[in-house]
């Protein structure tokens, strides 16, 4: 069974020409504690250390079978493969420690904080005409963005993606039942 379902459009339909619903693995990572070091005397070194950050996400994720698919300021969206989602959580995991050091480096105390969530989404070239970029929309996107907290943590779809050795790294936190990478 595949996991990927082309969407019929309703008549008159907004949606792209190539939209289909997919199984993937959603993510946003945001840098905690950014807001502190913003200032227009400081705008340049924290946007150097954005464009560092960018550039390390790029080098975790991707290999990890990663699609970055925006990045919001300090923080960012990426999917992937439900077969990837193991790869994906601890490329997150690698990435929050380094872009931990970096900002060090820059003189900027934050961390990364990350939700990932499984299920099927949107997804699809979508935009103002002539605009247009690859985009996912959906519940599994809202759920992902909402889970919060501090730290990594999984929803349990995601958690069901590990392997036996993966799962064994997290804490069970419940009301949701979310999954927490132990220190």
């Amino acid at each position: 069974m595949s996991d990927r379902t082309a969407v019929t459009a309703a008549p008159h339909s907004a949606l792209p020409a190539d939209c289909e619903t997919q199984t993937l693995g959603v993510a946003f990572f945001d840098l905690s504690r950014m807001a502190e070091w913003t200032s227009p005397e400081g705008d340049a070194r924290v946007a150097s250390f954005l464009q560092t950050f960018y550039g390390l996400a790029a080098k975790h994720l991707q290999p990890a079978g990663g699609r970055i698919v925006k990045f919001m300021g300090d923080a960012g969206l990426v999917v992937c493969p439900k077969e990837s989602v193991e790869q994906i959580v601890f490329a997150l995991s690698d990435l929050s420690r380094d872009a931990r050091e970096s900002a060090l480096r820059f003189g900027l105390d934050v961390y990364l904080n990350v939700s990932v969530h499984v299920g099927p989404a949107l997804a699809g070239s979508f935009g103002a005409p002539g605009e247009e970029r690859f985009d996912v929309i959906g519940k599994t996107v809202n759920i992902a963005a909402r889970l919060g907290r501090r730290g990594l943590i999984l929803s349990q779809q995601a958690f069901r993606c590990l392997s036996p050795e993966g799962r064994e790294r997290f804490q069970k936190i419940a009301r949701p039942t979310t999954y927490h990478l132990r220190s």
